[in-house]
């Protein structure tokens, strides 16, 4: 039970980290405009992702226990709650240069190749950029056991979400 406590006080202090915030996607040093990309409130997407890409199908999969509750937890996350912990997913809008800060402080952090335009997975999820101003995170936090898949195999399938988001618009 102490490691569930501790991965539950990393999660949210990643949550509360520099460069994890919501701004309008305007503010990004690029323009959705001019890349061809519409971004409108690309974030809004995140509070019903959990109920949309979380099918039976992905969380048998994912999860030991794949039963569970699907959250909006805010205008721009949710989370799939099961009895042995919960994945969670947040959209934000910022640039590249705000996701390398974030990144910074990250746990145990490496690349993640084939999500989005550059990501990472670390000690309890992934993070990922695409430009011009799409970051999507998804923590997966639980007791031992609580996800099927570990390592690169759960990244990519966290990934895969990442990358349905990136190509979704509001």
């Amino acid at each position: 039970m102490p490691r569930c406590i501790a991965y539950l006080a990393i999660a949210a202090a990643l949550a509360n980290a520099p460069g994890h915030c919501s701004h309008d996607d305007s503010a990004s040093t690029g323009s959705a405009a001019s890349s061809g990309v519409t971004s409108g409130n690309w974030t809004s997407l995140g509070a019903t992702a959990c109920a949309k890409y979380f099918t039976p199908d992905v969380t048998g999969s994912l999860l030991a226990d794949p039963h569970g509750t699907p959250k909006t937890l805010s205008p721009q996350a949710c989370s799939f709650d099961t009895g042995g912990g919960n994945i969670s997913i947040t959209l934000i809008a910022d640039n590249a240069t705000g996701f390398d800060a974030f990144s910074k402080n990250l746990v145990d952090p490496h690349p993640l190749a084939g999500v989005g335009d550059k990501a990472l997975q670390h000690m309890i999820g992934i993070a990922a950029y695409k430009a011009p101003s799409r970051v999507c995170t998804i923590d997966a936090v639980g007791a031992p056991g609580f996800t099927k898949l570990s390592g690169d195999a759960l990244g990519q399938a966290l990934g895969a979400v990442c990358n349905k988001l990136f190509a979704a618009n509001p």
